[in-house]
């Protein structure tokens, strides 16, 4: 069991309707920041949990951090803060997310 986790919600607005406007990531500390689980938040609350078994990352690039997501480096439309690991699991097992989509 992996110890030293972080959870990073990102906002995205955007005019993208099949996109997610939201990612919350679960990133490995210990292992460079790849994320080990994340879901996606659509407009319409709904939420697509992704988690791979099998290689145990589910991003192919380590997660930056909530500041280097904050500058201007990363555009406009993007605002990242940390959530708990309680808020991330409830999202994970209940498939809904009830709070603002918008930063």
């Amino acid at each position: 069991m992996r110890d030293n986790m972080e959870y990073v919600k990102l906002f995205w607005e955007h005019d993208y309707p099949d996109d997610p406007v939201m990612i919350i990531y679960e990133v490995d500390l210990d292992d460079e920041r790849y994320a080990v689980r994340l879901i996606d938040i659509f407009a319409d609350g709904h939420t697509s949990n992704q988690e791979d078994k099998a290689w145990g990352y589910v991003t192919e690039a380590p997660v930056p951090t909530v500041e280097v997501f904050n500058t201007t480096d990363y555009g406009e439309e993007f605002y990242a803060c940390l959530i708990s690991k309680e808020e991330f699991e409830e999202i994970w097992n209940t498939g809904m997310y009830n709070g603002d989509l918008m930063f």
